[in-house]
């Protein structure tokens, strides 16, 4: 599948085995084979819709790791281009 992707572009993946996640842009992998995206956990907790202090003291600490951290954590994930069926 060619899908076209806008770094910060928020919206719904539908898989190939018929699941739907939430994502979020961060970019295409440089070989066009996995797009790496925020998670809808990641998205809740980094980009939290009208958050009170403490969401907010959150966002800003996870703001400042690692990718790789966030990976670990769930907030990031690299999705496969091929398991995907649409991206809306």
């Amino acid at each position: 599948m060619k899908i076209q992707v806008n770094e910060g572009h928020a919206g719904v993946l539908t898989m190939r085995d018929g699941t739907t996640k939430n994502y979020g842009v961060i970019r295409l992998t440089k070989d066009m084979q996995n797009l790496v995206h925020y998670t809808g956990k990641g998205l809740r907790e980094i980009f939290p819709r009208n958050p009170n202090e403490e969401q907010l003291k959150k966002a800003e600490e996870l703001k400042q790791l690692d990718e790789k951290v966030l990976m670990r954590s769930g907030h990031i994930v690299w999705t496969p281009v091929s398991e995907i069926l649409e991206a809306n």
